[in-house]
């Protein structure tokens, strides 16, 4: 099947291609080969990507959403069909092409068996329905383009348009019949009701457009109106198919471009239809630029004091040797949960590494959730060792989420320590990922740090991750700038838990009186929020800069690092709904909730920052070809370049603290090296809010899994 639609789209490429050339030549051959060219880049370009999106982007089965297309494509079937039969007026290819494409992505999206989908779409290099509708645009573009009058070719013509209706009324009926079938699964025998009301008004508006005292040049004006609506409704889903799906960034770039492309043809070129359309777009382009710009000026303001209070935090941080006073009169145990699927290349390495620390009060459970390769196989061998244990989950239970598997162990191992009488509050619980290892004095430095205050309540690691090249932007984020941001929450009291590394009293998860960790998609930053609102008295957690953590990273996989930080981004999305209760709580004090705040709506103030910037290079790029490069512009192409240079120097601060805290030499060559890899780290990372948002409003909470790399 995937063969089939690389096929599709390279076909429809082709046809295309040369349709549309045809067809704008012949739409604007009185202007200028200039303005003709410009056309073709508005329209050819944008359609051709919506032909990609729309022909081989399956799984997008809303029956609703098909179902209003299917109504604009009948509608423009209907007009087109009473302006030609009735008062001998020419068929429009291009909006016709575009029918084509939304017919075509119907019949992909809901017809399974195979010779529907060689008769209707385009198999190989052999043509179907839509293939032969494409050839007879071609057509039609080549008589007027080359401007061959009508009486020449009559007798073709009316074969020609007899022709073109047919088979677009044959790809109208198949699509019919599929919508039907699946609107009869959805609302049952009010589908034929709905069908025959359908075809009555359709029927009616056919028969008022064939009379003959019908103004046919308003029918076409009309007509010509629901076609621009169904291609912007086109332009839309593939703008929301690009957000949707998992894109190279690049490739979504020039998708929110492109896409939007024929809107500036009908504004340049005065399709309207009706001025008050026209009035309508430039004031809702004027307020937009304004959001737009407001929003950007907030945010740079935003960012950047953000920037300058993480930069103060990072200069206090805390060490273990100011602890160097400290008496160690607990020997805390410590219980170790490691949840495992399919984590046979690296849960080794990793219990390896825990059972060489120097800390004797220890308890290693690896949760198993029902792996399907090696992973029980390659623990096998710590089994007699008495500080590992192996607890093994099964379907149909198994695999319901990273929190489940949590919180099955947790039950497990507290009714155990209730039997042995163990104490609670001297029982610390913490969180450790399948690929992770640590140093030999690690838990005995947690130990302290507990020591030092009884009340403390969690702490959180300072995760490293290993580099293999010299793209060190996965270990600069973590290391410099989520650990400035802990030492910030630090001053705040709002130290969050973030995954791997975490601990927490085994008394404090139980003074919970429910199951720790939830169905989010950051079961752990859900569970500090929890924390936080509870009626725990002084919840309080910290980090050290020297208990660290180290863990693999994802490398030469773009597609897997944006799909883990998409689930991370669509997890802090969810946490929003605790933004009324932190506001409302009494046990809070104002740093806290402010800080709180100001994290929990961060998300959506990314995602929107995102759509700004869309819209800003949509805009700049409409001007440029509009009205060429003018002051506007270069006033923008100014203020973007210095932007950029800003961003830049941001992250070459961070880059400088980096590489001072690394055990190599100092190198500038490393700074800007480290500075660039995190600048386009980050320029990657940029696309995540909107499809997390995306996937949120969808309800699309699935845990999709990051596969290990060996």
């Amino acid at each position: 099947m995937k063969k089939i639609e690389l096929n599709v789209s390279r076909v429809i490429y082709g046809l295309l291609g040369v349709t549309l050339t045809f067809d704008v030549l012949l739409s604007l051959s009185q202007y200028t080969l200039y303005e003709n060219l410009s056309s073709v880049l508005l329209l050819v370009a944008p359609i051709l990507i919506m032909v990609y999106i729309i022909s081989t982007q399956s799984g997008r089965k809303s029956t609703w959403k098909t179902a209003l297309l299917f109504l604009m494509l009948f509608l423009i079937f209907v007009l087109e069909t009473g302006v030609v039969i009735g008062h001998g007026l020419s068929p429009t290819p291009l909006f016709n092409v575009l029918a084509v494409i939304a017919y075509t992505g119907l019949i992909r999206i809901f017809l399974e068996k195979k010779w529907t989908l060689e008769l209707t779409t385009l198999k190989r290099w052999s043509f179907g329905l839509s293939g032969f509708y494409l050839i007879l645009a071609l057509i039609f573009g080549f008589f007027t383009v080359n401007q061959i009058p009508t009486e020449i070719y009559s007798n073709v013509r009316i074969f020609l348009v007899v022709l073109t209706l047919s088979v677009q009324l044959l790809l109208l009926g198949l699509s019919g019949i599929v919508l039907f079938n699946k609107l009869r699964k959805s609302i049952g025998n009010f589908a034929w009701g709905f069908t025959v009301v359908l075809l009555s008004i359709f029927g009616g508006i056919l028969f008022y457009v064939l009379q003959a005292d019908v103004n046919a040049q308003l029918v076409a004006r009309f007509l010509l109106l629901v076609q621009i609506v169904m291609a912007i409704a086109l332009i839309m889903e593939s703008i929301y198919t690009g957000l949707s799906n998992y894109f190279k960034p690049y490739h979504k770039i020039l998708l929110y471009l492109v896409s939007i492309l024929p809107l500036v043809f009908l504004f340049e070129n005065k399709f309207w239809g009706m001025s008050y359309l026209k009035e309508i777009f430039e004031i809702m382009i004027s307020k937009l630029t304004f959001f737009a710009v407001f929003f950007s000026i907030l945010t740079f303001i935003y960012y950047t004091i953000e920037t300058i209070l993480l930069w103060y935090a990072y200069s206090t941080k805390s060490y273990t040797s100011d602890l160097s006073h400290v008496e160690i009169e607990t020997n805390y145990r410590i219980i170790v949960l490691i949840p495992c699927m399919n984590e046979e290349l690296v849960i080794k390495n990793t219990v390896k590494s825990l059972l060489n620390t120097n800390y004797e009060n220890l308890d290693i459970y690896v949760i198993d959730d029902a792996s399907i390769d090696n992973t029980v196989q390659e623990v096998e061998e710590f089994q007699g060792n008495k500080r590992f244990h192996l607890l093994q989950r099964f379907q149909p239970e198994a695999q319901q989420g990273k929190g489940e598997a949590l919180n099955w162990a947790y039950k497990k191992i507290t009714d155990s320590y209730i039997d042995k009488g163990y104490i609670f509050e001297e029982t610390l619980i913490t969180i450790i990922d399948a690929d992770s290892s640590v140093a030999t004095d690690y838990f005995d430095k947690v130990n302290l740090v507990f020591n030092s205050d009884f009340e403390l309540t969690g702490l959180q690691s300072k995760v490293q991750v290993i580099n293999r090249n010299r793209d060190t932007s996965q270990d600069l984020e973590f290391g410099e700038i989520i650990n400035a941001t802990q030492s910030l929450r630090s001053k705040t009291n709002t130290v969050a838990f973030g995954g791997n590394g975490q601990f927490c009293k085994l008394s404090t998860l139980y003074s919970l009186h429910e199951a720790p960790w939830t169905t989010s998609l950051v079961e752990d930053f859900d569970l500090s929020l929890r924390l936080f609102l509870s009626d725990i008295y002084n919840v309080r957690n910290v980090q050290y800069d020297d208990i660290k953590i180290k863990q693999t990273g994802i490398y030469d996989d773009t597609m897997s690092l944006v799909k883990q930080r998409v689930r991370w981004a669509q997890g802090n999305i969810q946490t929003f709904k605790y933004i009324f209760p932190i506001i409302k709580s009494e046990n809070l004090e104002f740093k806290q909730k402010l800080e709180l705040c100001f994290t929990l709506i961060k998300p959506w103030l990314m995602a929107i920052e995102y759509v700004v910037v869309i819209y800003t290079g949509v805009v700049l790029f409409g001007t440029l070809l509009l009205f060429g490069l003018n002051d506007a512009v270069k006033s923008f192409v100014i203020i973007f370049a210095l932007m950029v240079f800003y961003i830049f120097l941001i992250n070459v601060v961070w880059a400088i603290l980096y590489n001072r805290n690394s055990q190599e030499k100092f190198r500038w060559g490393h700074v800007l090296s480290d500075a660039y890899y995190l600048t386009k780290f980050l320029i990657v990372l940029s696309q995540i809010y909107p499809q997390a948002t995306l996937r949120y409003f969808r309800s699309q909470n699935t845990w999709d899994k990051t596969k290990r790399q060996a």
